[in-house]
């Protein structure tokens, strides 16, 4: 069985991915007070994986470095680094200088220049993966006060059954405009048609819903938020008949769900290609931890 985690880190981003055949895939490492989806895989996910190198997370890919992207990277640097990690090359004077809010730069931006060997051996998904993206000097040109949203790179996993398979697409912080950038790639139009489950860009906001994406992808059956607690601008279209075909969630239609009401989306996808979705309030882990030391 294959497994699809959207985590509840409130104004951030972090998916995790168990391929068919164990391999495990981090998307980015969002993390919310009180709650580290890092320490969670590392605890409940991993069983079973096949180990790379000592590595027990296979892949780990940050779509950009905004703060609330990377937030999570001393527990991945300290307790799970991966065996490959897939990123942007950004001059990285740059990226700070366009943000005033980071905190984590520094320490992803040291970390990842470890990761500067070629990949020997590659590991067998037993699904297809594939990215796309603009780069930093592309996603400039294109909108200069954007361009690290749009810099971000997408993210189109299949997962194969024995009769049928689901496609999901993570879309980073895509602003509309970057989204119809990449629409002039043939082989990514050709990637999204067909797209089952949408992690949406930019958390939900208006800025990132395409119209013209929708057209190329077709109506997913549900699409998935991650956003705060208490943001209210997620556009309502996601919510839509209109831009999504619909699931039974809880024995209720669904055409959307949110990390905002339904906490962390687990989606699982059985031999055959069926998937099924399931929404949790995860324990906070790290204040679990924390009170468990002062106990000590």
């Amino acid at each position: 069985m294959a497994r699809v985690i959207i985590f509840h880190v409130d104004h951030g981003s972090c998916a995790f991915v168990k391929s068919p055949t164990g391999c495990s895939l981090m998307i980015d490492c969002g993390r919310k007070d009180g709650f580290s989806p890092v320490s969670y895989v590392s605890d409940h996910e991993l069983d079973g994986t096949p180990v790379h190198s000592g590595h027990r997370l296979t892949q780990l890919l940050i779509t950009h470095p905004h703060d609330d992207h990377i937030e999570d990277i001393e527990s991945i640097s300290s307790k799970l680094p991966p065996y490959i990690l897939q990123r942007q090359q950004y001059y990285w004077d740059e990226v700070k200088a366009a943000e005033s809010h980071y905190e984590n730069l520094d320490h992803y931006r040291t970390w990842q220049a470890t990761y500067n060997a070629p990949v020997i051996a590659r590991p067998n998904w037993g699904m297809d993966v594939k990215v796309f993206s603009l780069t930093p000097h592309e996603a400039y040109a294109l909108n200069s006060n954007k361009w690290i949203n749009n810099s971000g790179m997408v993210v189109v996993i299949t997962i194969p059954g024995t009769v049928y398979s689901e496609k999901f697409v993570f879309g980073a912080d895509l602003e509309e405009d970057g989204w119809n950038a990449l629409l002039q790639n043939l082989e990514f139009r050709r990637a999204v048609a067909g797209t089952d489950f949408f992690i949406v860009s930019h958390h939900g906001h208006s800025s990132g819903f395409s119209p013209t994406l929708f057209a190329a992808m077709g109506k997913p059956f549900l699409n998935l938020v991650s956003v705060a607690s208490g943001d209210e601008h997620v556009d309502p279209a996601y919510s839509s008949a209109d831009y999504a075909k619909g699931a039974s969630v809880g024995g209720v239609q669904r055409y959307s769900l949110t990390t905002r009401w339904d906490g962390s989306i687990f989606v699982d996808v059985d031999a055959m290609g069926r998937s099924s979705v399931r929404t949790y309030n995860l324990v906070d882990n790290e204040l679990l931890k924390a009170f468990a030391a002062m106990l000590r």
